[in-house]
C-alpha cells in the first residue's frame, strides 16, 4: 500500500504485532535516536510490538553508516532497527503530536533521548505524559542524566567512555589510551534501558503505577570497570599499570607477563591464554606440554613438571630455580602456539579445559565458528544475514523475525487502533491490570520474589544481583572448599587479600543472603535441593552439563516445578561444540570480536578491559530473566533460559557483522580513529603524568568551533587552506590533525581545557582515572556509589545503580557483599526451616565446608 506524506510517496505495511516471547503484547513508543536505539531492539527481541516514532527526514540512526554497497541503506539502522515499527511524523505539527499523544496512552513503556527538556517543550515529558497515562513507564536515556551539572554537556560515546574511566585502563604503555575498537556507550545505555523498563514493568504489575527512569551513559560505562573502582577506596591507588605508571614496564617472567592473560601469536592471528597463577594456568601449561610432546619438542626438564603445583609459584618472588623453569614452560606455550590456527589451538582447548581463545576477526566468526554456525546464530532477515539474539527461551520464544522497518511504514497506527492477537499473556495483565498491593509503595519490584544463586565471578553473580537490589530474597551459595576467585582477588581491604577482604567479589553480590555449602557432600546436596523447591528462580553460571553432573539436573527438575525459572548463562551456550568451553569475560571478549578489534593496527590487539562481555551479558540476561518473571506473573509457568556470552557480546558489533555479511567488509583495529567523528582522539595535556584529553567532533559545527579554539591559542591559522570541511575529508588528513591537536592541547591543563571545549559546544572529557570517579560531581550529584557497612571491611563503597527510578527512594542496594557463609544460620533456620539437630549433623557431615 502506498501513502502520501507530506509530498514524499512512503510504502506502507501492515503492522505485525509479535506473538512470541515473553513480552508479547506490551507496547512501547521509541522516539529515540542512536543513542538510544538498543533500547527498542532488545525489547523487540523479547516480544514488545515497539512503535518507532521518527521525523520526517527520519532518524538520525538511518544516516550512520556502514552502508549497504547495494541500497546504501544505513547497516547501522539495520542493526538497531530490527524488529521496529516506523512511523514517521512532523514535530511542528499540532494535530500529528496530538495523534502521538493518544498513542502513547495506549503505551505502556515511552523511550526517549533527545536533547535536556526538548521533550518537556514539545509537551511530552514525564509530568505531562503521567497526568493522562499513570502507568507508562517513562525512560529517558542521556549521556550524564537529566540533571546535574553535566547534564546539558555535549557528549559522544567515546568522550562518555573516558569521562566514565573505561578508557584510561586500555591500550599500549607508550602510547595514549584506546577506546573499545567501535562505540559502545549507546549501546550500554540502550540496553539497560531496556533491562530498567522490564524491572519497571514488574514493579508496575505490584503498585499498578508507571514511574521515570533516568538512565545516565557515563554510570552505565561505570558497570564495565569490573573491580577497578574498588582499588581507590581499598588500597588508595589505581588499578596497576592505569595511573602514572601506565608506562612503566609490566613484569614478566621470560615471554609470560605476570597478569591475567597474554596475548600470543599464531599461524594466523592471535590466541589469549590465561597464564596466571593457580588451576586456569596449570590447564593451559598441561595443554601446551601435550602439543610440544606430539611435535617432539618437549624440553627434557618439563618432562616430568607437576603443573599444578608449578603453577601455584607463578609470582615476582618466584625462586631463581622456579623462574628459570617458568620461563622454559612460557617458551614452549608460545613456540607450540607459533605453529598452529586459532582454531587448532581452540580445538585442544576445549579438550583440555584450558582458558585459550581465539582473537577472533569479523572473517573468523562469521565464515569459520562451528559454535555459532552449530546454534544457528547467523539468520537471514530481509535478504541481510544477522546475528541472531545471544538469549534462547526454552517456552517463549525470542523474536527476531522482521528487518528493519522503511520510514514510515506503519503510520496506519496514528489514525486507529492497534489489534493485538487474542490469549497473550502480558497483553491480558496489562489490559485487565493486576490489582496493585495494598502496601504503600516502596518501588522494590521483586519483593517476595525467591532466588537460588548458584553463579560464579561476573556474569551470573551480576544478574541475581539485580533481582536482589530490587527486592527479591537472594540466596548466593558458595564453598570455602572451592571460593569464588574473586573473594582472593585485589582490590582487597588495606591491599592485603583475604577471603573475605575482596571488595571484587562484594561488589558484584550486595544485596544478598550468602550460604556456604559444599555441593559435592550428599547433605549439601540435599540442603540445595530443598533450596530449589524453595525458590521461583534459579541462576547458574557453570559450563553445560556441569549442574547436572552435581545432581541438579534442570531438565529433570522442571518437569515436576513447571513453575521454575531456570537461568543458566555460559561463555558459549548450552549446546553446540564449545558448550563445554569455559572461560570469563576475557575469554569472550576475544571470541566475540571487541579484543581484536581494540588498539593500534601495527601492533598486537590491545583489548578491552579485564572481562568485558562480562558486562555486556547481565544487560541481556537481566532483561531476559525479569521478563520471564513477569510472563510468569501471569501464566504461572516457568522456563529455562540459555545465555551466551559471547553471542550478547557480538550485538555491540552487530554493523560490523552486517557490513561483512552484506559488503564483505572487514572492519579492523584503527586506534581512536572513527566511522563516525573526526579528530576523534585521546591527547596529552599539561597537568602530570600520564594526563589525557578525548576530543569528538561529530558534526562539522563542531570542527569550526574547534579550530577557532585552537587559532585563538595559536595565533594563526594552523590548518593552512587545506578543505577540512566535511568528516570524510578530515579522515584522509586525520594524522596531521591529530598531531596539531595534540601540540595543542600539551600546553595546556586538562580540566581547564575541558571547560573550555565544553563551553563552545565540543563534545570532550579529561580522560578520568578510576580515583577521579569518586570526585566527580556529576556522579556525586546522582548519588551513584553507596557506602555499604561490611562484616569485615567496614564502611566502604560500592557501585549503584546506572538507572534513577523514581518510585524507589533512597539507596538502590540493599546490603553489602556477604562474608563467606554470613547468613548459612538464618537460611537454614528462616527459610528452609531447618532445627538444630538436622544443622549440627549436615555440618558434622561437612556440608558447610
Amino acid at each position: 500500500m502506498m501513502k502520501q506524506l507530506l509530498g514524499e510517496v512512503i510504502c506502507v505495511s501492515p503492522l505485525r504485532i509479535p506473538e512470541t516471547g515473553p513480552l508479547a503484547g506490551v507496547v512501547v513508543v521509541d522516539t529515540t535516536d542512536a543513542r538510544g536505539e538498543m533500547c527498542g531492539r532488545l525489547l523487540a527481541d523479547l516480544g514488545a510490538c515497539v512503535l518507532k516514532i521518527e521525523p520526517i527526514g527520519g532518524v538520525n540512526s538511518r544516516k550512520l553508516g556502514p552502508f549497504d554497497s547495494g541500497d546504501n541503506e544505513s547497516l547501522y539502522w539495520a542493526h538497531v532497527g530490527a524488529g521496529k515499527h516506523s512511523i514517521s511524523l512532523d514535530f511542528e505539527d499540532a494535530t500529528e503530536l496530538e495523534k502521538l499523544r493518544n498513542l502513547i496512552k495506549r503505551a505502556d513503556i515511552f523511550v526517549e533521548s533527545s536533547d535536556l527538556n526538548y521533550m518537556n517543550q514539545l509537551g511530552f515529558g514525564y509530568d505531562s505524559l503521567n497526568k493522562f497515562n499513570d502507568r507508562l513507564i517513562y525512560v529517558s536515556i542521556s549521556a550524564f542524566g537529566r540533571t546535574g551539572p553535566k547534564a546539558s554537556w555535549p557528549a559522544t560515546d567515546f568522550t562518555v567512555e573516558s569521562a566514565a574511566g573505561l578508557t584510561t585502563l586500555q591500550g599500549d604503555g607508550d602510547r595514549p589510551p584506546v577506546a573499545v575498537g567501535y562505540p559502545q556507550a549507546s549501546f550500554h545505555a540502550g540496553a539497560q534501558a531496556a533491562t530498567d523498563a522490564v524491572i519497571a514493568l514488574n514493579e508496575r504489575a505490584s503498585s499498578g503505577k508507571g514511574q521515570h527512569l533516568d538512565v545516565s551513559m557515563q554510570t552505565t560505562m561505570i558497570w564495565t570497570l569490573m573491580h577497578a573502582t574498588g582499588f581507590w577506596p581499598m588500597e588508595q591507588c589505581e588499578p596497576p599499570l592505569t595511573g602514572d605508571d601506565r608506562a612503566a614496564e609490566h613484569e614478566f617472567i621470560g615471554k609470560l607477563e605476570l597478569g591475567l592473560v597474554n596475548t600470543i601469536e599464531c599461524l594466523d592471528g592471535f590466541v589469549l591464554g590465561t597464564l596466571r597463577m593457580g588451576r586456569f594456568g596449570a590447564r593451559v601449561f598441561k595443554m601446551a606440554a601435550a602439543l610440544a610432546e606430539r611435535d617432539d619438542d618437549l624440553d627434557p626438564e618439563l618432562r616430568n613438571v607437576d603443573w599444578d603445583e608449578l603453577s601455584l609459584q607463578i609470582q615476582p618472588d618466584a625462586s631463581e630455580e622456579i623462574t628459570e623453569l617458568i620461563s622454559k614452560a612460557a617458551d614452549m606455550v608460545y613456540r607450540v602456539f607459533g605453529r598452529r590456527t586459532k582454531a587448532e589451538i581452540l580445538d585442544r582447548a576445549v579438550t583440555y579445559d584450558a582458558q585459550v581463545a581465539p582473537v577472533n576477526s569479523i572473517a573468523d566468526l562469521v565464515d569459520r565458528d562451528p559454535q555459532l554456525r552449530s546454534r544457528g546464530f547467523w539468520k537471514k532477515i530481509g535478504g541481510r544475514i544477522h546475528p541472531d539474539t545471544p538469549v534462547k527461551f526454552s517456552r517463549t520464544l525470542s523474536q527476531f523475525s522482521h528487518p528493519a522497518p522503511n520510514l514510515g511504514a506503519h503510520n496506519e497506527v496514528l489514525d486507529g487502533p492497534i489489534a493485538f492477537p487474542s490469549g497473550l499473556p502480558a497483553r491480558t495483565a496489562l489490559a485487565n491490570g493486576l490489582k496493585p498491593s495494598a502496601r504503600d509503595r516502596d518501588g522494590l519490584a521483586f519483593s517476595g520474589l525467591k532466588v537460588a544463586d548458584f553463579s560464579w565471578v561476573g556474569v551470573g553473580p551480576i544478574t541475581a544481583k539485580a533481582l536482589a537490589d530490587h527486592g527479591a530474597t537472594v540466596v548466593h551459595i558458595e564453598s570455602a572448599s572451592m571460593p569464588d576467585v574473586l573473594r582472593m582477588g585485589r582490590p582487597a581491604k588495606d591491599g592485603i587479600p583475604g577471603l573475605d577482604r575482596g571488595q571484587f567479589f562484594a561488589n558484584f553480590n550486595s544485596s544478598k543472603l550468602g550460604l556456604q555449602l559444599n555441593l559435592r557432600t550428599p547433605h549439601g546436596k540435599r540442603i540445595a535441593m530443598e533450596l530449589i523447591d524453595w525458590a521461583d528462580v534459579v541462576v547458574d553460571s557453570f559450563t553445560s552439563g556441569t549442574m547436572k553432573r552435581l545432581g541438579f539436573d534442570p531438565k529433570e527438575i522442571l518437569k515436576s516445578h513447571p513453575d521454575l525459572i531456570w537461568y543458566s548463562t555460559t561463555l558459549r551456550g548450552q549446546t553446540g561444540p564449545h558448550a563445554s568451553f569455559g572461560g570469563f569475560g576475557s575469554q569472550g571478549s576475544a571470541i566475540a570480536g571487541l579484543h581484536g578489534l581494540t588498539g593500534w593496527p601495527d601492533r598486537a590487539p590491545a583489548g578491552t578491559w579485564g572481562a568485558y562481555t562480562d558486562f555486556i551479558t547481565p544487560r541481556y540476561g537481566v532483561s531476559a530473566l525479569t521478563a520471564a518473571i513477569f510472563e510468569r506473573r501471569v501464566t504461572g509457568l516457568g522456563q529455562f533460559i540459555d545465555m551466551s556470552q559471547t553471542e550478547a557480546g557480538l550485538q555491540f558489533i552487530g554493523p560490523l557483522l552486517l557490513d561483512y555479511t552484506t559488503n564483505g567488509n572487514m572492519t579492523e583495529r584503527s586506534g581512536n580513529s572513527s566511522f563516525y567523528a573526526c579528530p576523534n582522539g585521546i591527547y596529552p595535556t599539561s597537568d602530570g603524568t600520564e594526563r589525557y584529553i578525548a576530543i569528538s567532533c561529530e558534526t562539522d559545527e563542531q570542527w569550526v568551533r574547534l579550530v577557532d579554539l585552537i587559532d585563538s591559542d595559536f595565533d594563526l591559522s594552523v590548518f593552512g587552506l587545506a578543505d577540512f570541511s566535511s568528516r570524510e575529508k578530515r579522515l584522509k588528513h586525520e594524522d596531521t590533525i591529530n598531531e596539531i591537536i595534540a601540540d595543542w592541547s600539551n600546553k595546556l591543563n586538562g580540566r581547564e581545557l575541558e571547560l573550555r571545549l565544553i563551553g563552545a559546544g565540543i563534545p570532550a572529557s579529561v580522560v578520568q582515572r578510576t580515583s577521579e570517579l569518586y570526585s566527580d560531581d556529576q556522579l556525586e550529584h546522582r548519588g551513584f556509589f553507596e557506602t555499604l557497612n561490611h562484616a569485615l571491611m567496614g564502611p566502604t563503597p560500592y557501585d549503584g545503580h546506572a538507572t534513577i527510578f523514581s518510585a524507589r527512594k533512597g539507596n538502590s542496594l540493599r546490603g553489602p557483599g556477604p562474608v563467606m557463609g554470613e547468613h548459612t544460620h538464618q537460611v537454614l533456620t528462616e527459610i528452609l526451616n531447618f532445627d538444630e539437630l538436622e544443622i549440627a549433623e549436615a555440618a558434622v557431615s561437612g556440608a558447610f565446608e
